[in-house]
């Protein structure tokens, strides 16, 4: 294994030591008196105390050499006990008329250990058909056999250990001849459910089983060409339930070094199904990257089909087994969450590995026989078993900090972003931030220029009244003019008539330029999806749509706290300025932000063919199951408008300071971000459609919640909800209108889904602002939380059934 600054000396001496292409003792030299103490307790501890021995017997201390010879002898002598343990229990078995295969331990010799004794073995795995499972349970019992932890509850594979209680208790000899031998008897070879992903060709080793011979001993075990199959799945389940052992790997080694039989691996290939040679390929890569032995050219090959996310990952974690040993961390998860099958849940996974609920089992007296256990006894065990706990506990939590930032690397890693997509990133940030600033505070300015809701109403009415005309023409020039033209364009012209826009003109004027900026901002608004599907591919699609939408509303929560306490600041800059001078500044300090994307602008190159571009010229009609689609955003765009353009106008009729209002909006914008994230695993479970449906279900509960608020932070916290909801349906959103159309027609639908909703926004927020004069927030709330709900229900029943969709399709 390649050195890691995270393994100690004497492990990595070790490792180094059972090298099979470069073995070296090199680092043994140089160890102290108490390193050996670790090193000895360490090859105890991953059961390679005896290759460890074998390999660098002369170059040991003789103090050290005396110990390994000790337990080489012991484990002799556990050899020849487990071989009267297994005849004992073999003959009880065949009695019964049970048949079983016996796994693991001495049946890996020849293949995977030189000889048995050369193996340390604590248990006998056997493997019973499950009709006869229990069978062969109550026969074990009838030998003396007990139930190690008392428990009804299986574990994945077999039941609960059986062991007999001799009084034995552990004394530091992992290899005392008189440690008895539980029984585990197994029903099945591979938890399907638990794991995440079947493997469904280890159902045949039984009818492939053999009976064998070693010294004296006879019995049945797997076929010698599945014993690799059986072997790497045992070492694979270990190391994604983060227990696994070196021991595991080095035995895989050993076979890969000692079996070089063309017409062995032939067969292996034809008898092993796709999946399972997966889990082979993924365990003899890693054998071969700690311990360099010798691949077969085709193993090697199947090592090369693993999936990218597989191989990645082997480049980055295979140490993984080795660090856990002194480190806490759960960097198997990745490959864990890499493997799972279509459908399943990756939140389980999670949860039973960050959040692991079930407790340990007994640690202390378990081979006791009851009539000995006394209170001292008892009080003993129950003290060990807690401190046992609280170190496991200690070390889940110490690993959640460190698995969590890896899992954001390895994230990050998997992304495979272009720098195109990251500069298109960086200007985006810019424009979010200086408008957040912008918008967080126009509406205020409005008030204090004396304005009130219905006029506000007329000044959104004619933004969106803009957007509605502008949506088109902007899809049209998007197409001719590229992704980077248009970005310059956009970052030329916006900010400047944003700043016009808050110069104090005259009403008529002030809704006059209202429209144009309307009409030329919805060129940005349209050219957001359209770019993220040109600089992104199909693999990162959805995870670049769900960073620009995340990252704008984390923008948010800087914006909102910025510009909450600009006008303060502008105001302790230059005392005795007037109010409204204040709010100016801030607003034009916003517009400046925004033209700094010009910068990233310029870094971009768009990548659409020319002939894409002419053969779109046109706005494509839009198909049956698109305008079902944009119906149901009609109405979600329809009920979000009456309350949105008013939130800060809301919250000053609740007489909240500027700086609170920032603070609430910045506190919003966190809580979307994260709700945005979290939408692909909300979506992954419940499915697209269905998910955004229950979005905008949510939402008309917390606009509904927002109208019953009566005080400041009950409202500041509905309208969180309200937010995190409302734009939690977002990505997936924008996803399901990118992946209905094709490429060339994507800037033409994404203007037509913004005519749609910049038209209904329009309308709802200048009837908004006259019902609000008349009738006040609560009720104009009502109806925009009955108008969410209706939306909902459409998404629903629209697009929910694929079938119907199709049908009314054909039908029109």
């Amino acid at each position: 294994m390649t050195p890691s600054r995270r393994i100690p000396v004497y492990a990595q001496a070790v490792f180094d030591a059972l090298h099979f292409a470069e073995p070296h003792c090199d680092a043994l030299s140089g160890l102290a008196d108490a390193e050996w103490g670790q090193l000895i307790d360490f090859c105890h501890r991953t059961q390679l105390a005896i290759p460890f021995a074998l390999h660098c017997h002369d170059r040991l201390p003789p103090w050290v050499a005396a110990r390994f010879d000790q337990n080489l002898v012991n484990n002799a002598e556990r050899w020849r006990r487990l071989k009267l343990v297994y005849r004992q229990a073999s003959g009880a078995f065949q009695s019964a008329g049970l048949e079983f295969v016996t796994l693991k331990g001495f049946t890996h010799a020849p293949h995977f250990v030189a000889y048995p004794h050369h193996r340390a073995q604590y248990d006998l795995d056997l493997l019973f058909s499950h009709g006869q499972i229990f069978a062969a349970r109550d026969v074990a019992r009838g030998l003396g056999y007990e139930s190690l932890d008392g428990r009804n509850r299986h574990p994945v594979d077999h039941l609960p250990t059986l062991i007999r209680k001799t009084g034995w208790e552990w004394r530091g000899d992992y290899f005392d001849p008189e440690l008895p031998l539980a029984l585990e008897l197994h029903f099945r070879l591979w938890d399907a459910g638990t794991e995440g992903f079947a493997v469904p060709s280890v159902e045949h080793f039984w009818e492939r089983r053999k009976r064998r011979t070693i010294e004296d001993l006879e019995f049945t075990s797997l076929a010698a060409i599945d014993l690799p199959g059986y072997a790497s799945a045992h070492a694979l389940r270990h190391l994604l339930r983060g227990d696994s052992r070196p021991s595991h790997l080095y035995e895989i080694a050993y076979f890969l070094e000692h079996n070089s039989d063309a017409e062995f691996w032939r067969a292996w290939r034809e008898s092993h199904d796709q999946s399972l040679r997966r889990v082979e390929a993924i365990c003899f890569a890693m054998a071969h990257l700690w311990f360099g032995c010798r691949l077969p050219a085709i193993a090697q090959d199947e090592m090369e089909q693993l999936p990218e996310p597989v191989r990645a990952w082997l480049v980055a974690y295979a140490d993984t087994p080795g660090v856990n040993l002194f480190h806490p961390a759960k960097d198997e998860l990745w490959l864990h969450l890499s493997l799972l099958d279509a459908g399943y849940s990756r939140l389980a996974i999670l949860r039973r590995r960050l959040m692991p609920l079930q407790l340990p089992g007994p640690v202390d007296a378990v081979l006791l026989p009851d009539h000995v256990i006394g209170w001292r006894i008892r009080l003993r065990s129950a003290w060990r078993y807690l401190v046992f706990l609280a170190s496991r506990m200690w070390r889940h939590a110490r690993a959640l900090i460190p698995t969590l930032w890896s899992g954001a690397a390895w994230g990050w890693s998997r992304l495979n972003l272009s720098s195109q997509f990251w500069s298109f990133f960086v200007a985006s940030a810019y424009y979010d931030f200086g408008f957040f600033i912008f918008f967080l505070l126009f509406n205020l300015y409005l008030l204090k220029l004396g304005y009130n809701e219905p006029f506000l109403g007329l000044v959104s009415g004619c933004m969106l009244a803009g957007s509605m005309a502008g949506s088109v023409p902007a899809g049209i020039a998007i197409q001719r003019l590229g992704v980077r033209a248009s970005m310059i364009a956009c970052f030329s012209i916006i900010p400047c008539l944003a700043a016009i826009l808050a110069a104090g003109l005259p009403a008529p004027l002030l809704l006059g330029c209202a429209f144009l900026y309307g009409a030329v901002s919805v060129m940005w608004a349209v050219l957001q999806a359209p770019a993220v599907a040109e600089l992104t591919s199909d693999d990162n699609r959805g995870a670049g749509f769900g960073i620009i939408c995340s990252s704008g509303i984390a923008i948010g929560v800087l914006g909102g706290g910025v510009g909450g306490r600009l006008p303060g600041w502008i105001a302790r800059l230059v005392p005795g300025i007037s109010v409204v001078a204040q709010y100016r500044a801030a607003l034009w300090i916003g517009c400046g932000i925004v033209l700094l994307g010009l910068v990233s602008s310029f870094k971009l190159r768009s990548r659409a063919p020319l002939s894409a571009v002419r053969e779109s010229r046109r706005l494509p009609r839009p198909a049956p199951q698109l305008i079902y689609f944009l119906a149901a955003a009609a109405v979600w765009n329809l009920g979000t408008g009456m309350f949105n353009p008013f939130f800060s106008a809301f919250f000053e009729r609740l007489h909240m300071p500027v700086e609170r209002i920032g603070l609430v909006f910045s506190l919003s914008q966190l809580g979307q971000a994260l709700a945005i994230l979290a939408a692909p695993l909300v979506f992954r479970v419940t499915g697209l459609i269905r998910g955004i449906s229950r979005m905008q279900l949510l939402s008309a509960a917390a606009l509904a919640c927002l109208a019953a608020s009566a005080g400041q932070v009950t409202a500041a916290f509905a309208y969180g909800v309200y937010m995190m909801v409302q734009n939690m349906s977002e990505p997936g959103m924008f996803r399901h209108l990118m992946d209905s159309v094709p490429d060339r027609q994507r800037s033409g639908v994404s203007a037509q889904y913004f005519l749609v909703g910049s038209s209904m926004q329009a309308i709802a927020a200048v009837i908004s602002g006259l019902l609000l004069r008349r009738f006040g927030y609560p009720p104009v709330l009502m109806l925009a939380a009955v108008l969410c709900a209706a939306a909902g229900m459409l998404i629903r029943l629209l697009l929910g059934n694929r079938t119907g969709v199709a049908v009314l399709a054909d039908a029109a």
